[in-house]
């Protein structure tokens, strides 16, 4: 199963998180194994664009769309035989000591209804 990993950066980082691992041995582990497919950092939200149509007509607005003192920095997408799989890779995630990740499984659409 396929989980979409959101790397969080956090206002309550704790000041001295102890023997945090390095996203170099993490992605090595991670990626080299297969458990990941792809990832990346994000630009700050303030990069960040809105995308709505409403009456026909395309909205574009900028910033995030919610007050947040959380922000999305980045995100893998992990390759996992399951839920607790996934935590084992998450919480090995240099970001799992200074700030959080949310694990989200996939939920395709099936759009050939094969599984009605």
């Amino acid at each position: 199963m396929r989980y979409l990993m959101l790397v969080l950066s956090t206002p309550d980082a704790p000041a001295d998180p102890g023997d945090v691992p390095t996203i170099e041995n993490w992605v090595r582990d991670t990626y080299d194994t297969g458990r990941a497919i792809i990832g990346d950092r994000l630009r700050p939200p303030a990069d960040a664009v809105g995308v709505q149509v409403r009456s026909g007509e395309v909205v574009v607005t900028d910033g995030p769309f919610t007050e947040t003192k959380e922000v999305i920095a980045g995100f893998d997408i992990l390759d996992a035989p399951d839920l607790d799989e996934a935590i084992r890779i998450a919480a090995a995630h240099p970001m799992a000591f200074t700030g959080a990740l949310e694990l989200r499984p996939f939920w395709p659409l099936d759009l050939d209804g094969a599984e009605a």
